[in-house]
């Protein structure tokens, strides 16, 4: 299976070139709102898990193709800081690269209470955390964390990966209707991200297909919970429609490579792999006939995946 996926079109990173180093579904959390859904292995275990020679073949061979790239970010279906020495494989990435992009890393924030994972991340450009409470009922009823993962030790690995890490820091919400979306919440909230000083806080929502049915809040709520948190807000908005790329593989290996990672609406994928909507839609058919993908209705758009 290849380490990359991408690019893919990112509500908050333009295109982004995924890089995947752990195995589906390896996880310290069981998030009710992962697109990728349910965790199959939670643990707080590190391993090594790339081999490096095909990592660096791999990323030589899709730069040769000149895609169009903003960030190269480390994320896919496991929580990335599980890699062990994940410093050495952001150093080859800048290596290989020659620094032309910039490293980010997307993490549950699960791990950087640990001075190891910490210190590995002061390699990245970028990390995106996440913290989708405010109060630890609302962390084990949103994120189900390993056991010995506590809502204090993600604050505290917050607060210490701020004072540590010189690059960016892009605090990440996934606000979800009825859970965390109150204004005590949103208080507590703003409480906690006076502490952690952010460069920016991104409001998400699950708006992609989940393990658990969830609701939306409100623009209205969004908007009076970016005003109480009052801090430096942005709500992730759609991927730009005219930003598309260029990649020379198969478009079905395209495909399967995307819906891997992430659920997709046939015009997801047309504008992530760069193909007309005639195109995809016929390989998605043909996909769905060979039973290689499948096919399902979800707040009233059809998406497609690999699960």
């Amino acid at each position: 299976m290849s380490y990359f996926y991408g690019p893919v079109p990112s509500r908050r990173l333009g295109l982004s070139l995924g890089v995947d180093v752990v195995p589906a579904k390896v996880c310290s959390f069981d998030c009710i709102y992962c697109q990728v859904g349910v965790t199959t292995t939670k643990s707080l275990r590190r391993f090594f898990y790339v081999d490096l020679d095909k990592f660096r073949k791999e990323l030589k061979d899709i730069l040769r193709k000149q895609p169009k790239i903003d960030y190269i970010t480390f994320s896919g279906s496991g929580e990335p800081t599980l890699h062990k020495n994940l410093d050495k494989i952001i150093r080859i990435t800048k290596e290989i690269t020659q620094s032309r992009y910039p490293v980010c890393v997307i993490t549950n924030s699960s791990l950087l209470y640990r001075k190891d994972v910490r210190r590995e991340l002061k390699q990245a450009d970028l990390i995106i955390p996440s913290l989708d409470a405010a109060s630890s009922k609302n962390f084990y009823k949103i994120n189900r964390p390993a056991a010995g993962i506590t809502f204090k030790k993600v604050i505290d690995g917050l607060i210490a990966l701020r004072r540590e890490f010189k690059g960016k820091i892009w605090l990440e919400i996934m606000l979800i209707a009825n859970i965390n979306d109150s204004v005590k919440e949103a208080k507590g909230f703003k409480r906690i991200i006076e502490k952690i000083a952010p460069d920016k806080v991104q409001l998400n929502l699950p708006v992609r297909p989940t393990p658990v049915k969830l609701k939306l809040p409100t623009k209205g709520k969004l908007s009076i919970l970016a005003k109480i948190i009052d801090f430096n807000i942005e709500v992730a908005e759609s991927f730009h429609k005219n930003r598309q790329r260029r990649f020379s593989l198969d478009a079905k290996e395209q495909i399967i490579r995307y819906l891997r990672r992430r659920p997709a609406t046939l015009d997801d994928l047309r504008r992530s792999l760069g193909l007309d909507a005639a195109g995809v839609n016929k390989d998605l058919r043909s996909l769905v006939q060979s039973k290689k993908i499948k096919q399902y209705l979800y707040r009233g758009k059809k998406y497609f995946c690999c699960r």
